[in-house]
């Protein structure tokens, strides 16, 4: 018996790029759930996935990167293809009913018109904020004292 060779699927005709928010209590979920979450969600939401080939076809989805377990974000990044052309707004609205409180849609764009190459190398940097709950005078006043310091023990 000959083993078949897998099937190649269509090349996508639309990529567009998707600005997520992770809030509340899911900033505690993986990456890997997340993307889980989201294969489901576009799933549930009908949205035409183009699929890779081969003998295990996935829907095409390219993530920036991952964010870390337990930070919540406003700017996380993700590109999908799709199959047939459709507009931004219909899946910003398909993705947003369809993932779980918490992971947020916050812009959907056409991709094609944007800069070549991967997502991930697109990004130059990342901005952080940190909550520490310390009263920002004393923090103010602890970081002088640490940077005019000869030495630390």
């Amino acid at each position: 018996m000959s083993r078949q060779p897998p099937e190649q699927q269509a090349p996508p005709v639309q990529r567009l790029r998707v600005r997520y928010a992770k809030r509340g209590r899911l900033r505690f979920t993986s990456h890997r759930d997340f993307s889980r979450a989201f294969e489901r969600a576009v799933f549930r939401a009908q949205v035409p996935m183009a699929y890779s080939s081969g003998f295990n076809p996935h829907p095409r989805i390219s993530y920036a990167g991952a964010a870390p377990t337990g930070s919540a974000s406003e700017a996380e990044y993700l590109e999908i293809a799709l199959a047939q052309v459709v507009d931004a707004a219909t899946i910003h609205a398909l993705l947003d009913e369809s993932l779980p409180d918490g992971l947020d849609v916050l812009e959907v764009v056409d991709a094609a018109d944007l800069e070549k190459g991967g997502l991930a190398d697109r990004l130059v940097a990342s901005r952080w904020l940190i909550d520490t709950g310390a009263d920002e005078t004393l923090a103010r006043s602890a970081v002088a004292d640490f940077l005019v310091a000869e030495s630390v023990t």
